[in-house]
């Protein structure tokens, strides 16, 4: 039994002291070995352009003699390596460093060839080992227990950079100490800095244009103050105001409401910094006179029509207002109603007398406006016409004047007086009959009710021509059958 105990007393005694030798075996390695390499910028945040510092910083330096290569990986979109330096502290070591071509990674390999001279000398002259010479010399090799900055490497950052900005570590190899053994040496800490958004100060305009109007003098972005001029019809105008910073606010103000004689408006620009503001000034001079003098357009059949100047004594239909179009580069005046597509233009045929013609851009169709002939509906005009030779009027109905608001118009109605027709042309060109609702003032194509009875007959017509075709089809079915069962075959009595 006391046997029994005593091996056991042994045998945790044994265990305590193995555990005791491993924990003092840690501890000397972790005082004696290992080296962390970390990255860190220096800057927190930068500018795009800038130049910044990255150091590689060794959490120790136990009497090593030399170290690398260290392979740093960074961001090539970001940044640009510019070059490598030595620590400060690292006196007697000489830095070689190498930008890989092919990928964005810097290796780093740094000696004190000096040292390690030395100590491979004494060791040779004394005959002793190169631990016990090395640590028999007065000079003993640069340690530290603490960090120390082994390198700095200088990155520019790109016009493009945003954001936060890495560096990072790769390979690490080379270590070796002043007894000239290898030192272990570990990755750490990656490095990273933000760049910071560059705001601009710029103010000014790249361009500056009011439609087909000339600008005196011409634009330059140094130049704040311009004129123009406009005729008396032209009310309102387009500015367009570029900035060159795409950043930047611009405000445009007075380009609308333009009466006659100076009317400023301003371009304020301001920069993307919030507080760069330049104004530009565009005196806009409206004058008394419209000028149409050798402004003419030609239609879809090469007819010329000149503008006119507009007499005092015109009238225009209700709902349309003065303005101008552009056409064939030139501003010219017309009347508009909102929702119609055509323009009234007051012209004259080459050779003929000058009135307001109703002009479609779309179709290039002009035709002479007359009151009692068009009728207006929103996003369209129809004009009356006579009915071609070719076209059949409609049975039952006659000639008539049909009311429509406060004009009257050519048409034909019914027999019973219930339904009013005219014949219309579009503006696009194409015509037939529509129906009139004076009361609502609306119109909309008229449909035949002997067509629409037509219609009816004929697909009578069809139904019953499919009923007998399928008849027949029954019966020779039926008669097919009946002949062969004729002709089979039947039993004879014996």
């Amino acid at each position: 039994m006391i046997m029994r105990q005593s091996k056991i007393f042994k045998s945790i005694l044994l265990l305590f002291i193995c555990v005791f030798v491993l924990s003092f075996s840690a501890v000397c390695l972790q005082a004696a070995g290992g080296v962390t390499v970390d990255l860190s910028f220096r800057e927190a945040s930068s500018k795009a352009g800038e130049i910044v510092n990255l150091d590689v910083v060794f959490s120790s330096f136990p009497s090593i003699t030399r170290f690398g290569p260290i392979e740093i990986g960074y961001e090539d979109e970001n940044l640009e390596f510019v070059d490598a330096q030595m620590g400060d502290q690292l006196v007697g070591f000489s830095l070689t460093y190498e930008k890989d071509e092919e990928s964005a990674l810097v290796r780093i390999s740094a000696v004190n060839e000096e040292l390690e001279e030395a100590i491979l000398h004494a060791a040779a002259e004394t005959g002793e080992s190169v631990e016990t010479s090395a640590n028999s010399r007065d000079d003993n090799a640069f340690s530290s227990e603490g960090p120390i900055i082994v390198a700095t490497l200088h990155f520019k950052i790109k016009e493009s950079a945003r954001g936060e900005v890495k560096a990072w570590l790769g390979g690490i190899s080379g270590f070796r100490d002043s007894v000239l053994e290898n030192v272990v040496a570990g990755a750490g800490n990656s490095g990273s800095l933000i760049v910071q958004a560059v705001v601009s100060s710029d103010a000014t305009l790249s361009s500056l244009s009011i439609g087909s109007l000339e600008l005196k003098p011409e634009f330059d972005p140094g130049i704040f103050e311009y004129e123009a001029v406009v005729s008396k019809n032209v009310t309102d105008v387009a500015v367009n105001a570029t900035a060159y910073n795409i950043n930047s606010t611009v405000t445009v103000d007075g380009q609308s409401n333009l009466h006659p004689g100076n009317n400023p408006v301003t371009v304020t620009v301001k920069a993307e910094d919030g507080e760069s503001v330049n104004v530009y000034t565009i005196n806009i001079f409206q004058s008394d006179v419209l000028s149409v003098q050798g402004l003419f357009l030609k239609d879809k059949d090469g007819e010329n029509y000149f503008f006119e100047p507009l007499p005092e004594t015109i009238v225009i239909p209700a709902d349309f207002y003065q303005t101008t179009v552009l056409l064939g580069g030139k501003e010219v005046p017309c009347f508009k109603r909102d929702g119609v597509k055509s323009v009234l233009i007051y012209v004259a045929k080459e050779g003929g007398q000058a009135g307001l013609y109703a002009y479609n851009q779309d179709t290039n169709i002009l035709r002479l406006y007359e009151p009692g002939k068009m009728l207006l509906r929103t996003s369209l005009i129809l004009t009356v016409e006579e009915v071609p030779g070719s076209v059949m009027i409609p049975e039952g109905f006659t000639p008539a004047s049909i009311p429509f608001g406060t004009t009257e118009i050519s048409g034909y109605v019914s027999k019973d007086k219930t339904t009013c027709i005219a014949y219309l042309k579009t503006e696009d060109g194409s015509a037939q009959f529509y129906v009139i609702d004076s009361q609502n003032r609306d119109f909309y194509p008229y449909k035949s009710t002997a067509t629409t009875q037509n219609l009816f007959l004929y697909l009578c017509i069809v139904c019953a021509s499919i009923a007998v075709v399928e008849a027949l089809i029954i019966g020779l079915m039926f008669y097919r059958r009946r002949h062969q069962f004729r002709r089979q075959a039947k039993p004879r009595r014996v």
